[in-house]
């Protein structure tokens, strides 16, 4: 099985799965990485001076462990070949597919990822998260600029880590959640994986109450300039966040990006962490979010009902830091148990506009 994964046609299997390549003779030629060339089951990356097999590429560039980069590459075997690549037919999404209450995609995220049930609740509503029927798989749609679904970015739920990119997605576009009222953006952020992005969200938005107004938040499904180029082309942005992981591929990216006349500023995670969802994983051991503490802080006082509070809180999500403490501070007063002391005031960052506070906003 191993050797059968090791000379699978790794051009094959990446187009199958959304990388853009480029027919050159007899072999590939990746679009985002010229010096990056694919021939049979083997991959030279000419100015890493890397090279490989195609269990190789998948363990060292598709994020997966051995184990999964062998059956992946089986399974595609034992299918059917196709006697030629064809052009992508443009992409579909068969609503028959879906599981609606997304049940094992909020345990997955919440529970594996760390990720905040309103933050979830938000995704759902926006259809921004879907689940398929049959695998489980966390389906993040990708909308274009005229809001037609182009694609989607698959995150498996099992322990087994699986991602990918669905079949037929366009070329150029990562899912992405906006925060405008017309339609423009000041800032434009982009991130390895979808589950960095709402990390990253959730993050800034529940322990540091930050805003992202007038900003695009863009998952490139890996390191993808083209993504970074054609949003900015779409969208008319003109100033870059890169919140790319703590490791070498990422410090390569963003070398590769300072060669470009693209300026960006780096908002990589704090050092220690190597992306975001470790950073925000480590961040809720030590601490709860900012309105599930101040909950947490009147839970049993006579009095005060707990689920209104956690009600209140909710409805005030979007709110900014103040604002939630002076809610539940109203609450907590009106019923004569507590005071909560009102935290030192946090200077608010509108649009990101102050760039020395990008860590971030």
């Amino acid at each position: 099985m191993i050797q059968k994964a090791r000379q699978t046609n790794l051009a094959e299997y990446l187009m199958r799965m959304g990388v853009p390549l480029k027919r050159e003779g007899n072999r590939h030629r990746h679009k985002e990485h010229d010096s990056l060339i694919f021939t049979k089951n083997a991959y030279y990356w000419n100015s890493r001076q890397e090279k490989g097999n195609a269990v190789d590429y998948l363990v060292r560039h598709m994020d997966m462990n051995f184990v999964n980069a062998v059956l992946a590459l089986v399974s595609t075997v034992e299918q059917r070949p196709p006697q030629s690549i064809a052009p992508a037919k443009g992409f579909v999404l068969d609503s028959n597919s879906f599981n609606p209450d997304c049940q094992k995609a909020k345990i997955y995220l919440s529970q594996q990822r760390h990720i905040e049930n309103n933050i979830i609740d938000y995704l759902i509503k926006n259809s921004l998260l879907l689940q398929e029927k049959q695998t489980n798989n966390i389906i993040f749609p990708m909308w274009d600029e005229k809001n037609n679904c182009v694609g989607a970015e698959l995150q498996g739920v099992t322990p087994k880590r699986f991602k990918g990119i669905m079949k037929d997605s366009k070329y150029g576009y990562g899912f992405n959640i906006r925060f405008s009222n017309d339609g423009t953006f000041d800032y434009a952020l982009f991130f390895e994986s979808a589950v960095d992005l709402i990390s990253f969200m959730d993050y800034k938005r529940n322990h540091q109450g930050k805003s992202f107004e007038r900003c695009i938040l863009v998952s490139m499904a890996g390191l993808k300039r083209n993504i970074v180029e054609h949003t900015l082309k779409l969208f008319k942005c003109d100033k870059v966040v890169l919140c790319v992981d703590n490791d070498e591929a990422g410090q390569i990216f963003k070398s590769e990006m300072e060669r470009t006349n693209i300026g960006f500023i780096d908002c990589s995670p704090d050092i220690k962490y190597k992306d975001w969802n470790e950073q925000l994983a480590a961040v809720k051991r030590r601490s709860p979010p900012i309105g599930r503490l101040l909950v947490r802080g009147i839970e049993g006082k006579q009095g005060v009902n707990k689920q209104n509070a956690i009600e209140s809180t909710s409805k005030t999500v979007d709110s900014n830091y103040e604002d939630k403490v002076e809610t539940i501070k109203k609450i907590v007063d009106a019923s004569n148990q507590i005071k909560i002391k009102p935290p030192a005031k946090i200077k608010k960052t509108v649009g990101l506009k102050e760039v020395e506070q990008l860590r971030l906003y």
